[in-house]
């Protein structure tokens, strides 16, 4: 369920100091959405035949080898074939590509025009969050309409208060991800505004660009939101999901470089990678290796392709976390049997503590807590979750035994 149609949006229209504010749709014109995914389906087609025609070559390429190494009159008679076959070869491939591509590119324009006037829904919305987690940095380099720009929703219904509670998405997701689980009770932002007084505000960003790009950005957010506030803001809490907290982090330490007297007092990481995500570490490895083989090269090349913001979660945070802010930090796991091996599908419990095995934690016991038998994606809208912000912000120290694990 997307954020209220009423709310108010701050997005950044532009270089620093172009922003705009207004009611605005939560989603992109369906058209441009439809428009953008074409231009990217063709180009993923054109690169997916070429990267066939290069496996193709080098496969020929050794069986002509051993052909031509077999003495003189073989080598000669496989000369012209050899030709032959690359020429031909070329030209399919080549065809191929540039046909593919184009009939994507103009079934996608032809409707578009049909859907011209259309805003996205939830789907559309969903399918946009993953595409700029892919491919966000590529998209915005190019100009494309998929990439998304930073933005902050706040409710217009809620009363404005000098407490802001603002949500981080994490990678290829978008602030839609944190209305999913509604069913399960309650909000993390419900929770936070009735009990405790915080306005609830959801950040919207293209999580395929390098995160301290979009932590620096964040940065700027802050300070206009706090600029553009009703009255004078107090204190701010960031949460974030997954990349949202490496994001936050970083977001930290641009205002810290700028000496900025933002009231940020805490933050808190759901499933964040601080000390990196394996399963980044292991595409890396694998892309390397298969660089090395002829025949994979152009499986490397496609993983090669796989955005910024992704290849950042192999190294986790960049820095220390910011001592004049509360840290607090919630984990899950699929289980004792799986939990060693898959964490909770994405992240590790150590890394989500931000702390190595053997090594002690840098914050008090009752800032760190762990879900289990539960996904990555329960952390985004878990009512145990919920009661446990609550109590970490409302000052009351853990939750009551045996609703959550504690180191």
């Amino acid at each position: 369920m997307p954020p209220p149609d009423g709310s108010r949006a701050l997005t950044r229209t532009g270089g620093p100091g172009s922003r705009a504010t207004g009611s605005g749709s939560a989603g992109p014109p369906l058209d441009s959405l439809i428009s953008g995914t074409g231009a990217l389906l063709g180009q993923g087609f054109s690169g997916a035949v070429s990267a066939l025609r290069d496996t193709h070559r080098v496969i020929a390429g050794r069986v002509f080898w051993a052909l031509s190494a077999a003495g003189d009159p073989v080598a000669l008679a496989t000369l012209p074939v050899r030709v032959l076959h690359d020429s031909i070869s070329g030209l399919a491939y080549g065809l191929t590509g540039a046909v593919g591509e184009t009939v994507a590119r103009v079934g996608a324009e032809l409707t578009a025009l049909i859907a011209a006037g259309q805003q996205a829904g939830l789907r559309a919305r969903v399918l946009l969050g993953v595409l700029n987690g892919m491919f966000g940095d590529r998209l915005a380099r190019e100009g494309s309409p998929l990439a998304l720009r930073m933005v902050a929703r706040v409710d217009a219904a809620a009363p404005p208060s000098p407490r802001l509670a603002v949500f981080i998405h994490g990678l290829c997701e978008t602030d839609d991800a944190w209305f999913l689980w509604r069913g399960r009770g309650p909000l993390y932002g419900e929770r936070l505004r009735v009990p405790l007084g915080y306005t609830p505000v959801y950040v919207r960003y293209n999580s395929g660009q390098p995160i301290a790009n979009n932590g620096a950005e964040l940065a700027d957010l802050l300070e206009e939101l706090v600029a553009d506030a009703p009255m004078t803001i107090e204190e701010i809490v960031l949460i974030g999901h997954s990349m949202g907290g490496l994001v936050a982090r970083e977001a930290l330490s641009a205002l810290s470089a700028r000496d900025s007297a933002l009231p940020v007092r805490h933050l808190i990481s759901l499933g964040t990678p601080h000390r990196g995500a394996r399963l980044e570490v292991a595409a890396d490895a694998a892309a390397r290796v298969m660089a090395w083989v002829p025949e994979t090269r152009a499986l490397a090349d496609a993983l090669g392709l796989r955005s910024a913001g992704i290849q950042d979660l192999r190294h986790g945070a960049a820095e220390r976390c910011a001592q004049d802010v509360d840290h607090y930090f919630f984990s899950a796991g699929l289980g004792r049997g799986l939990e060693p091996w898959l964490g909770d599908l994405l992240v590790h419990r150590h890394s989500a503590w931000d702390t190595a095995r053997g090594e002690p934690v840098a914050f008090a016991a009752d800032h760190y807590s762990h879900l289990g038998d539960a996904t990555h994606f329960d952390l985004l809208g878990h009512p145990v979750i919920a009661e446990q912000i609550v109590r970490w912000l409302g000052g009351t120290r853990l939750l009551e035994a045996g609703a959550a694990q504690r180191p």
